[in-house]
C-alpha cells in the first residue's frame, strides 16, 4: 500500500460518489453531492480523502472522514457543529489498521474550526461508528425515539401483512384475517382521542411562501428557553429545508394578531408517512403545541396519508409530553430488552463531543436538557 492523505479537491466527487455507492448502495447525482457538501450554509463541508496509490488509476480512493457544519445553539450562545456523515473505507481496506489513524488525524485538524461534533447514527454496522467515536472521546449520549399516529387504516394493514408474512407461513387467509383484526383495534385507539379545538390562526404555507425572517426571529426570542439545539438561522433553513434536493418541505405556521408564535416543518414520503422535521413555539407554549400537532394530524387525514411521525432524542420530555399527550404512540428502535446493561447502553447512536471551548456550566452533557428534532440530520430521503 501507499497511502496518500489530502483534502477534498474539486472533482473528488465523482470517485466519493462511486465509494459511497459501494459501501451505502446509494446512488447520489452531482447536484446532490454540491448541495449536501459543496454549497452549504457555512460554505463547504470538511471532507479528507485517503487514497492508495498502488491501486488502478480512478479506483485509488479507499478512506473518507467528513463533517457537514451544523450551527449550535447552548442557551443562546452560537456555536459550530461537526456532524460525522459519509465517513466510509472501502470494504477491501476494512480490518487493516488505516482507517481510525486517518479519522484521528481528521478530527484534530477538525477541531480548529468546530467546537462540537457529533454522530447521529453510532449504532450502525454493529456500532463500529460509534466504537471509532468514543475512541476519540464522544459520549454515547442518547438514543432515538419515533413517535407515531395512525390516520389511515389502511396504511397499518398494508404494514402488518408485509410484517406478518414474514414470520407466518402457509395459510395466507389466516395473515389476512389477523391483519385485518389488528389493524382495525389499532385504527379504533387512534380514533377514541379526541382532538383539541384550535384557536390560534394556523396556516399552511409551501416552502416558497413562508418568511425565514420570522422564524429566525421566533427562534432567538426563545434560543435561551430550549436550552442545546440546532442554532435556527434563516442561512441553515434555506439550505437545509427549502434547497433540499431530496425532500419537498411545507410549513404549518400558527400566529397570533399576524406575529408567528410556532411552527411544524414536515414533509410526506413516498409511503405516505408525514415526517415532522422541527417543531417549536413561543415560550414553550404546551396549547400551541397540541394546537399545531392536531393541525398537523386534520391535514394527514385530509391529504391521505398513512400516518405522521417525529423523531427526537429520548430524553427529550417536552416533546414526548407533548405527542403523548395528543395520542401518538412511541418506540425506540435502538433499545431492546436488556437496554440498561452497560453493553446496550454504550449502543446510543447519538454521540457528543464537546470541546473545552464550549462552556458547561449549564451542564451541557444532561441530555435532558438537549432539544434534538430531525432538523440535526442529514436530509436524504427517508
Amino acid at each position: 500500500m501507499k497511502l496518500k492523505t489530502r483534502e477534498y479537491q474539486r472533482g473528488d466527487e465523482h470517485n466519493i460518489n462511486k465509494l459511497y455507492k459501494l459501501v451505502a448502495n446509494i446512488d447520489r447525482n452531482q447536484s446532490e453531492y454540491d448541495w449536501e457538501w459543496i454549497h452549504t450554509w457555512d460554505g463547504p463541508g470538511f471532507v479528507r480523502l485517503m487514497f492508495d496509490e498502488d491501486r488502478a488509476e480512478g479506483d485509488q480512493l479507499v478512506a473518507q472522514y467528513s463533517l457537514i457544519p451544523t450551527p449550535f445553539s447552548v442557551w443562546g450562545k452560537p456555536f459550530l457543529a461537526g456532524k460525522t456523515e459519509n465517513c466510509m473505507c472501502h470494504p477491501d481496506y476494512r480490518g487493516k489498521g488505516i482507517y481510525f489513524p486517518h479519522e484521528k488525524k481528521s478530527f484534530e485538524e477538525a477541531r480548529q474550526r468546530f467546537q462540537l461534533f457529533f454522530t447521529t447514527s453510532g449504532n450502525m454496522t454493529k456500532g463500529a461508528p460509534g466504537a471509532v467515536r468514543r475512541k476519540l472521546g464522544y459520549i454515547a449520549f442518547d438514543s432515538w425515539i419515533h413517535f407515531v399516529y395512525i390516520t389511515d387504516n389502511a396504511y397499518i394493514r398494508k404494514a402488518l401483512q408485509t410484517q406478518l408474512n414474514k414470520y407466518v407461513r402457509g395459510d395466507s387467509r389466516f395473515v389476512k384475517f389477523l391483519t385485518l383484526l389488528i389493524s382495525r383495534l389499532v385504527y379504533f385507539f387512534f380514533a377514541l382521542k379526541p382532538g383539541e379545538k384550535i384557536l390560534h390562526d394556523i396556516r399552511l404555507r409551501k416552502k416558497d411562501e413562508v418568511s425565514l425572517a420570522d422564524i429566525e426571529r421566533l427562534w432567538i426570542c426563545n434560543k435561551r428557553e430550549y436550552g442545546v439545539s440546532i442554532d435556527r438561522t434563516s442561512s441553515y433553513l434555506d439550505w437545509r429545508i427549502n434547497s433540499n434536493p431530496y425532500q419537498n418541505h411545507s410549513y404549518l405556521c400558527a400566529y397570533d394578531r399576524g406575529s408567528l408564535i410556532g411552527y411544524i416543518i414536515f414533509y410526506e414520503a413516498k409511503d405516505t408517512m408525514i415526517h415532522v422535521m422541527d417543531i417549536l413555539v413561543d415560550r414553550k407554549d404546551e396549547v400551541i403545541f397540541s394546537e399545531l400537532i392536531q393541525a398537523l394530524i386534520l391535514y394527514a387525514k385530509k391529504k391521505g396519508a398513512g400516518a405522521v411521525r417525529c423523531t427526537t432524542l429520548s430524553h427529550n420530555m417536552l416533546l414526548k409530553k407533548m405527542f403523548r399527550k395528543n395520542g401518538f404512540v412511541s418506540f425506540n428502535p435502538t433499545h431492546s430488552i436488556g437496554m440498561f446493561t452497560s453493553k446496550n447502553k454504550r449502543q446510543n447512536p447519538f454521540n457528543v463531543f464537546v470541546s473545552e471551548t464550549v462552556d458547561t456550566s449549564g451542564d451541557i452533557l444532561d441530555p435532558c436538557n438537549w432539544y434534538i428534532t430531525d432538523l440535526i440530520k442529514e436530509g436524504r430521503s427517508s
